[in-house]
């Protein structure tokens, strides 16, 4: 398909860097088509995007003007109320949709749609691009195509139009008994939904959504990405729905010298001669770093091992210090790194599982809450991964996990086999042209008006 003219495209995502890099993913595809891409974002993530050819705007809360750095709100907000560190999954999600209803889902619903309002007339959006959970009533009322972007485990919205598929958030597997899964069903619903929420998108002078629903299913198209190796079949059925495997591809295939990322020192060390010639990277996420004794847990135990290990620290990087096996820094660029690793040690983002499936890498996946649980029973359950409690393990089932998956071969090639077919589909050029499509249509119906 011949992209026809340059477009402006504008992102509205949930201010957490999980969601913003899953849809600088799909911006980066978008701009070689020649598109201009603009993000909506809190103003903490003030210069995140704009590095990469990206027009920033940023709108403020109350809460954003405490916090200088992207994710370190939303990260202290889950320590605060518990979400992360609660083992008991109902109550996670109890907590989940209390935020939902909170001043701080509130505040961000105001002045991010208030933003908007204020910067169509200049940058004139012609499509929409939304990964959050509540539609911008500024969107929702605009005409304008809107494309949702779920960057979260498909179960979440997409997994819903299914009685057979587990509910999302619960780690429940499809095969498992379905009275266990009535609980989280409720819960769902109820998060799902939010008369608060609809009285407050009243007061700022729009119709409530029909049955209070947060999420109208009015977009053009649902984009997700989860490979095809272990993707729930039904999910592809959907129309209006399409799957790009892995947001972040690194098509270029860059990759980064491990001795220009670390401390050449770090890089030479032969740990006292029982260095194992293994590379390991771990990742909790930007929002389970900030749980300090789980993060001081994982280093005590890793240090016993003969394996090297980069680790992704947070925005609480200053708060904990590494010991000698290891090395790490707040941000890294993970899909340049991950190529390079043996083995990767994850909470279950959708990004990082994503990105290490796609380049054929090994994983540990130790979930701690969300959609989380969801990645670690189906990559467990197809025999992708190694399933731990990160709360509830002993010291010995991490470290016998290592060395089990390091030496498992059938498993390298079975991760090697789908890395190939994912690097040599383009899903990210079908993604453009049903882009393209959608703007295309709409151009005709409003000729025909």
């Amino acid at each position: 398909m011949t992209f026809t003219k340059e477009r402006n495209i504008l992102i509205a995502s949930v201010s957490s860097v999980g969601h913003i890099h899953a849809c600088i993913g799909l911006a980066k595809s978008l701009q070689k088509c020649g598109h201009r891409i603009a993000f909506l974002l809190e103003k903490s993530f003030q210069n995140y995007v704009k590095p990469l050819g990206f027009i920033e705007f940023l709108y403020d809360t109350e809460a954003s003007i405490k916090f200088n750095l992207p994710a370190e709100e939303i990260s202290q907000l889950l320590v605060n109320i518990s979400i992360i560190g609660e083992q008991d999954r109902l109550k996670q999600m109890e907590k989940m949709i209390s935020l939902v209803d909170s001043d701080y889902s509130c505040s961000h619903l105001i002045q991010c749609n208030e933003k908007l309002k204020q910067i169509k007339s200049e940058f004139q959006p012609e499509l929409f691009l939304v990964d959050n959970t509540t539609l911008l009533p500024e969107i929702y009322y605009s005409n304008i195509p809107w494309i949702y972007v779920c960057s979260l485990v498909p179960l979440f919205h997409l997994g819903e139009c299914f009685d057979n598929l587990p509910p999302y958030f619960s780690g429940l597997s499809r095969n498992s008994k379905k009275s266990d899964w009535i609980r989280y069903q409720e819960l769902r619903d109820r998060f799902a939904r939010s008369s608060l929420q609809n009285d407050l998108i009243e007061s700022m002078g729009y119709k409530r959504y029909k049955d209070d629903i947060l999420l109208p299913r009015t977009y053009s198209l649902a984009v997700y990405a989860f490979p095809q190796e272990y993707n729930f079949p039904e999910i592809e059925t959907l129309d209006k729905c399409y799957n790009v495997d892995v947001f972040n591809k690194n098509e270029s295939k860059e990759v980064m010298e491990l001795k220009n990322l670390v401390p050449i020192s770090f890089y030479n060390d032969d740990l006292d001669g029982k260095w194992s010639g293994k590379w390991i990277y771990v990742s909790m996420g930007s929002m389970g770093s900030v749980d300090l004794k789980l993060m001081n847990r994982l280093k005590n135990i890793l240090s016993k091992t003969n394996h090297k290990y980069i680790v992704s620290k947070g925005p609480k990087h200053r708060e904990y210090h590494l010991s000698k096996n290891m090395w790490g820094d707040r941000f890294l660029p993970q899909t340049k790194i991950i190529p390079l690793m043996d083995l990767v040690i994850t909470h279950g983002g959708n990004n990082t599982v994503t990105e290490t499936f796609a380049q054929g890498i090994k994983m540990i996946v130790m979930p701690l809450f969300a959609d989380q649980f969801d990645n670690a029973t189906i990559l467990s359950e197809s025999h992708f991964a190694i399933q731990l409690d990160p709360f509830t393990m002993t010291e010995q089932d991490l470290i016998d996990s290592i060395e089990q998956i390091l030496a498992d071969d059938l498993l390298h090639k079975r991760l090697r086999q789908a890395s190939e077919r994912i690097k040599s589909e383009d899903r990210h050029t079908i993604f453009c042209e049903k882009v393209e499509q959608i703007m295309n249509d709409y151009d005709r119906s409003v000729m025909k008006l």
